[in-house]
């Protein structure tokens, strides 16, 4: 989800975003649902990069598909996942650049696949996800 989109969906429901350094706190807590602001807490680090207006729109392109391709290494149904399929079967390199976001993930602390991964992305997990997003582009280039 584009922290654009979450920011919007809580000003709407009247609670905002107050960004201090790397730390996000909500004004007007009490206007949303509980789940809304566990799903804050996990897009955290995102929305606080786009709120100081470090998330470009390419920077979101490859967020969201590595959130697509986790999603479909968790067996979470989606309308891409033969697409995904294919071309992993395809690309010996980027199922193994995969593998390796996956070790990087989890030694950054994801455990969860219900959780979404974006606080535990640094530097290297950054570098994976722009190199497999480059991959796949390609491969779907071609079809």
């Amino acid at each position: 989800m584009h922290p654009k989109q979450i920011i919007d969906d809580f000003k709407s429901m009247g609670a905002t975003f107050v960004p201090d350094n790397d730390e996000l706190y909500i004004d007007n807590p009490e206007n949303i649902y509980p789940e809304l602001e566990e799903l804050a807490k996990s897009y955290k680090v995102r929305i606080v990069a786009f709120m100081k207006g470090n998330y470009s729109d390419h920077d979101h392109a490859v967020k969201q598909t590595m959130d697509k391709i986790i999603n479909f290494y968790c067996g979470i149904d989606q309308d891409m996942n033969e697409k995904i399929n294919n071309w992993l079967n395809n690309d010996a390199a980027g199922t193994a650049a995969i593998m390796q976001l996956l070790i990087n993930l989890n030694k950054n602390g994801w455990d969860k696949v219900t959780e979404p991964i974006c606080n535990f992305e640094n530097d290297v997990t950054d570098k994976l996800s722009k190199e497999i997003f480059d991959s796949a582009m390609s491969h779907f280039r071609r079809q």
